[in-house]
């Protein structure tokens, strides 16, 4: 009788333990999984700015991810705003965290809302772009890599102090009415996106760079009498990074042109 008890006694714990053995392997390979939790290819596509005389800047931004979305339990928002003269400004308030229910999941693609608001029109007016960091994080806390992107708003300027003029220099010909800009990856085709500012506007915006190139025309009407400058923004960096972007102004390609990630590098245009 006693022996029987024993053994039952010894069962119980056998298996408990062997339970409790198999709850924390199941949490370690967890873990160890969301610790290589990997998120890539950010983009956005804004909503509203303060351009159009809201109070608040709204995009839906979305990024992909290599792993189970169980690792994904919320998103991190990190931004840092500016005025053209690369001043930073304070919202009144932004969503630092956004919640798994909030998140659009699908397959391996996530999408969210990224809002934030200001006081009145004038200080949302003095809003002309943002840096915004993210990551995602597991309901243990453990989080991935941090992604980085640009957003401009609808009325944002392009101060020369932010961008650095590439030494080549295109010369197109007073009799010429139109102008052709190429732009393509010179990498991998992973998600770069870039931005083109000209003389005061955006005449590129949000474009999503192919390994097979782009080409936009434009009227000459945009130039102006002598030195024009071309600047090219990476707006983020794709699966793999750095942003590969490569230029051709009239089929010609711009030799050593690396803006990198978020930064500007003018192409010279005199006309």
């Amino acid at each position: 009788m006693i022996r029987s008890r024993l053994f039952f006694l010894s069962l119980v714990l056998i298996l408990f333990a062997t339970a409790c053995t198999d709850k924390s392997l199941d949490i370690d390979v967890e873990q160890d999984a969301c610790k290589r939790f990997k998120i890539k290819s950010p983009g956005y596509q804004l909503l509203e700015d303060p351009c159009n005389g809201a109070l608040k800047i709204r995009a839906e931004v979305e990024f992909a991810f290599n792993n189970s979305s169980e690792c994904l339990n919320a998103v991190n928002n990190m931004p840092v705003f500016y005025k053209s003269n690369n001043a930073e400004i304070n919202p009144l308030s932004f969503f630092n965290k956004i919640e798994r229910n909030n998140l659009m999941v699908s397959g391996k693609r996530v999408q969210y809302i990224f809002e934030a608001s200001f006081n009145d029109v004038a200080a949302a007016r003095e809003l002309n772009h943002l840096i915004l960091d993210f990551n995602t994080e597991n309901e243990l806390g453990v989080k991935s890599n941090t992604l980085q992107i640009r957003m401009n708003t609808s009325c944002s300027v392009v101060e020369p102090s932010s961008y650095e003029v590439n030494q080549n220099e295109i010369r197109i010909p007073r009799s010429q009415s139109v102008f052709t800009i190429r732009l393509w990856d010179n990498a991998a085709e992973d998600g770069d996106i870039v931005s083109v500012y000209l003389n005061g506007r955006w005449i590129i915006e949000n474009h999503s760079l192919l390994k097979a190139g782009t080409n936009f025309s434009f009227s000459t009407a945009l130039l102006n009498s002598g030195a024009n400058d071309l600047v090219l923004f990476a707006l983020n960096e794709g699966s793999s990074g750095p942003n590969t972007v490569s230029i051709a102004v009239n089929g010609v390609e711009i030799k050593n042109f690396r803006p990198g990630l978020l930064t500007g590098e003018a192409v010279r245009i005199n006309f």
